[in-house]
């Protein structure tokens, strides 16, 4: 054995080398962090920001069950060839979702598209077309294997029961049975358009469903409160026996004070938020898909 030789030039090199080490192997962790993680396109949310831009050009009132036909034929336009038009009744008129079907669908991702009723001026930036836009720029943009679902008829005229509000989803949820036997969960999405970007998880969501979301959440370094339980699209299909969970920022303005008011407008949203709402989604559908495998 040779005994070191502590000189400073021994030191330096020594401790050199260490640093130079870590340096790597810190490099190493940190590029493999990256390859799980998918990167911010701001890109795509500008793109969904313009969608918004739009749809409410085209269609700034969306009553359902009375803009309902023209704002459906607006959305299947945009969506191509592959878009089905699934009508029904209601109590309030002829209500439409719009599908985009996908063969091996890991999961559902879907939005409410109309407005509330009785609100001058209200043209549902953020409630309701941000994540209508949201879903349009991913069905455009990426190969994701889910199924969209534009929802028509979420919101109520009065007050939420059996017969008033959900329409679209009730409607689905029932008669999709399909994809309910396969165990094809349903994401829904809601408001995730605001500058201010606070996203949240029902807590009346599908347990599973909602931990691989908050697992996914957290690998992308994003942050989901906890929502409460929140009467929204996803309720249907969890008392129908399906796994469905609801992602929605219902913080919109001081005090919530934009929510169903004219104050709801596109200059209260951002295409960072969208694009992390995406980011969000994608992580969610990669661990779907890798569940499967």
């Amino acid at each position: 054995m040779t005994p070191l030789l502590w000189s400073k030039d021994n030191l330096k090199t020594y401790f050199g080398r260490l640093l130079g080490m870590a340096f790597v192997s810190g490099a190493v962790a940190f590029c493999m962090g990256c390859e799980r993680e998918p990167a911010l396109e701001i890109g795509l949310g500008e793109r969904a920001l313009a969608e918004v831009n739009a749809l409410i050009t085209a269609h700034p009132q969306r009553e359902a069950g009375v803009h309902s036909e023209a704002v459906a034929a607006w959305i299947a336009g945009r969506l191509g060839e592959s878009a089905v038009l699934q009508r029904f009744e209601t109590p309030h008129g002829t209500m439409v979702n719009v599908v985009k079907p996908h063969p091996k669908p890991v999961a559902i991702l879907a939005s409410h598209y109309d407005t509330k009723r009785g609100i001058p001026g209200f043209v549902g930036a953020n409630d309701g077309a941000s994540t209508t836009a949201l879903l349009l720029t991913l069905a455009a943009e990426t190969d994701l294997p889910v199924t969209y679902l534009f929802l028509d008829g979420e919101e109520c005229r009065e007050a939420y029961t059996a017969k008033d509000g959900l329409h679209g989803s009730w409607h689905f949820a029932k008669t999709e049975q399909a994809l309910k036997q396969a165990r094809v969960p349903v994401i829904v999405l809601d408001m995730l358009g605001d500058k201010v970007f606070t996203p949240g998880l029902a807590a009346n969501g599908s347990l599973r469903l909602n931990g691989l979301i908050r697992r996914a959440a957290k690998r992308v370094g994003m942050r989901l409160s906890d929502a409460g339980e929140i009467i929204d699209d996803h309720l249907p299909f969890t008392v129908e026996g399906w796994q469905a969970a609801d992602i929605i920022d219902f913080d919109y303005g001081p005090e919530n004070s934009w929510w169903h008011t004219p104050e709801d407008t596109v200059d209260k949203l951002s295409a960072h938020s969208l694009a992390q709402a995406a980011m969000l989604v994608k992580a969610i559908v990669k661990d779907l898909i890798e569940e499967q495998q």
